[in-house]
């Protein structure tokens, strides 16, 4: 009978690699995690077929095989279960737990193979549980590819016929995003650091920083998304309720946006650089520009992010921890962190020294810096963090303590600071026609250290304007929705009114059950 085939280790073995990928699926491309699901599948078959051959029972030999994958992947999330739970002086250690799941499984494998009596019988049910357990990250996955596969697009409204200037170049005009870079009062409260030196260099370069800049959102897909198309999600997407999930149609509308469509109408040439965060990647740009690692996508030479995931939540986490002793046995666990600081440091230098171009440019840099993980000390040198790569601010119970985030925050601060004035010197030395620079925090860090409310800390941003000839439609408050309005009326004779400033605050388990916190957050 159909239901009685042994199935079931083929499913289960791709169960952790597709939930691993639905749980980080608004970080990661589904090709990431093709690798890990091909070797999880072939081993899991291979080693099907090999002791169904050798035990003459295809039944009990899937269970076996259903008994590993489960035990392999199921080792690093228990542990570090156990170190979350403050058990980490007894179970929650190598030396203690794997002896002990080592022997239980050691006797699960025994029974089976040994004393149970009717595998036949069991093998419907498992089947069963397989299918069952592998529906949710399948939903997940169908989920997300049907956010994106259906929306995206930035409606029609705000519309304006813009016009270049009349005889003249039109300037090129950079934004570079500094992910969680904090407006200078938080720098001061929260982390001890007197930003003042930075902000009197952008000052001295002609540059507007506004002293009372609040993010509108608290996420990076929140908030690009909305200052790219020139209007609150609320107004771009009408159809978003609370309940709402999923990212893949924010990232649409930060790769295909508004300003985007409206500066290459105009002319402009698009230049984008690799950010390791695949909703904020151009890679249809003009120019796309990448660190250049010919293994950077393949891991040839170490884990990729997915699979440090993979790592360190899987019994391989036993070898990785001991990757001193047994450095051979697994890829580098850490090699994802190289990959990130190579990623950030080349976005740096590469804005220090773009090609000329006979159009004006559009040049779009996210660098995932200041924001976590912390790979920089302040004067550059390279920092590993120890625990598995996520760009996520967060990470179970690995997640660093609040001094621990505050210092190494403020070292990838002062790091970031000294390469941006390097690459403002040099934009400003290279550039025929006054430029146009947009300096951004897309919303504030997350230390958790109670020095100010959790929103105040999160939701106060870097926001530093250079326009040619300064601007009155600067001021203060001014938030990122109403950046590139205030470009686009200045420069190309807009017509985008200023919109009120509104901070939304939002979970980012509930991204879209947005709370109007404007009149929560502190002046500096």
């Amino acid at each position: 009978m159909i239901r009685q085939r042994v199935f079931h280790p083929v499913l289960l073995a791709a169960y952790p690699v597709l939930a691993l990928l639905a749980y980080n699926r608004d970080w990661l491309r589904p090709d990431d995690a093709l690798r890990s699901l091909l070797v999880s599948l072939g081993l899991a078959l291979g080693l099907l077929l090999v002791l169904s051959r050798l035990m003459r029972d295809p039944a009990r030999a899937g269970l076996l095989v259903s008994l590993t994958v489960v035990l392999f992947f199921s080792y690093g999330h228990l542990y570090q279960a156990l170190k979350g739970a403050g058990l980490g002086a007894s179970l929650g250690r190598h030396r203690y737990l794997a002896p002990v799941f080592a022997a239980a499984g050691a006797w699960l494998a025994w029974w089976i193979a040994r004393r149970m009596r009717s595998p036949q019988a069991a093998t419907p049910v498992v089947n069963l549980v397989a299918v069952v357990a592998l529906a949710f990250p399948l939903a997940g996955l169908g989920q997300w590819w049907y956010a994106g596969s259906a929306g995206g697009k930035p409606p029609a409204e705000p519309q304006t016929d813009l016009r270049l200037p009349a005889g003249e170049r039109p300037p090129d005009i950079y934004y570079i995003i500094v992910d969680g870079y904090a407006r200078q009062d938080t720098l001061q409260r929260v982390f001890e650091y007197d930003n003042k030196p930075f902000v009197s260099f952008l000052e001295s370069r002609g540059f507007y920083v506004a002293a009372d800049s609040r993010s509108n959102y608290a996420q990076t897909g929140l908030s690009l998304a909305s200052s790219l198309n020139l209007d609150y999600l609320e107004a771009l997407l009408p159809e978003l309720s609370e309940q709402s999930v999923g990212r893949e149609t924010l990232w649409n509308m930060i790769r295909r946006n508004e300003v985007r469509r409206q500066l290459e109408a105009l002319g402009y040439v698009t230049v984008a650089f690799s950010t390791g965060l695949a909703g904020t990647e151009w890679t249809d740009a003009d120019y796309y520009f990448t660190a250049g690692a010919v293994d950077e996508d393949l891991g040839l030479v170490g884990a990729s992010p997915f699979e440090s995931l993979i790592i360190q939540t899987s019994l391989l986490r036993l070898i990785s921890d001991g990757v001193v002793a047994l450095p051979r046995f697994v890829p580098d666990v850490t090699y994802p962190y190289q990959v990130h600081r190579d990623r950030i440091r080349h976005t740096f230098e590469r804005l220090q020294d773009l090609p000329p171009t006979e159009e004006p440019k559009f040049v779009f840099a996210h660098i995932i810096a200041p924001h976590p993980p912390f790979v920089f000390a302040a004067d550059g040198s390279p920092v590993t963090p120890d625990g598995p790569f996520t760009l996520r601010f967060t990470f179970d119970a690995s997640d660093p303590s609040s001094q621990e985030y505050i210092d190494g925050y403020r070292a990838q601060t002062i790091f970031v600071n000294g390469q941006l004035e390097r690459v403002v010197d040099a934009i400003l030395g290279a550039s025929p026609v006054p430029p146009v620079i947009l300096i951004q925090g897309d919303h504030g860090p997350d230390s958790g250290s109670g020095r100010v409310s959790y929103i105040q800390e999160r939701m106060t941003n870097l926001s530093a304007y250079l326009i040619p000839g300064g601007s009155d439609l600067l001021y203060p408050g001014i938030t990122p929705v109403n950046s590139f309005r205030v470009v686009f009326d200045e420069l190309f004779g807009g017509d985008y009114p200023i919109l009120e400033d509104r901070v939304q605050y939002s979970e980012y388990a509930h991204p879209y059950e947005f709370i109007d916190a404007t009149e929560n957050i502190e002046g500096p």
